[in-house]
């Protein structure tokens, strides 16, 4: 059983001493800007978080069932089951890929494997919209940082 001091941000010395992520992982997860999901090893829908719920299809009806079953696409599943496959396999760099799953919907996807003693558990899906971030590089091109620091900061913003 892994240990704190056993964990990589522990031993990498990425994390505060004797601080434990997992104080604040779920607020963390439910508060990110992204969407945010977790299936397990074989694909039962274990969280998705209210970004998820509000920007993709998610319903507490599909919480424990296979993720499977909720695709449109034929080519879906076998998609998804070759990705588990290659995390099965080993794979620890995370898979990212656009998708359109709701037809004008465009959203990029990293799916990264969740290992528990270097036993693969289930897997993490982070979603963004893309015409967010496309919006987001658009502005920053055309202005750089002054207009983040403007709109964000508009009482602190240096003349």
């Amino acid at each position: 059983m892994t240990t704190h001091a056993d964990l990589a941000e522990v031993s990498d010395q990425r994390i505060v001493a004797d601080w434990a992520l997992s104080q604040w992982a779920d607020r963390l997860l439910e508060q990110a800007g992204v969407g945010v999901t977790v299936v397990d090893r074989h694909g039962t829908v274990m969280y998705y978080n209210k970004w998820a719920a509000e920007h993709l299809d998610r319903q507490s009806a599909y919480l424990g069932h296979s993720v499977h079953e909720r695709h449109r696409r034929k080519i879906t599943n076998p998609r998804f089951d070759a990705m588990l496959k290659l995390f099965v396999d080993g794979r620890a760099e995370p898979v990212k890929y656009v998708a359109r799953p709701y037809g004008k919907t465009t959203i990029l996807v990293v799916v990264s494997p969740i290992r528990i003693d270097g036993e693969l558990v289930g897997l993490s899906q982070l979603v963004l919209l893309k015409d967010e971030v496309q919006e987001l590089f658009a502005r920053f091109d055309a202005t750089g940082r002054e207009s983040f620091e403007r709109d964000m900061l508009p009482d602190g913003y240096p003349a």
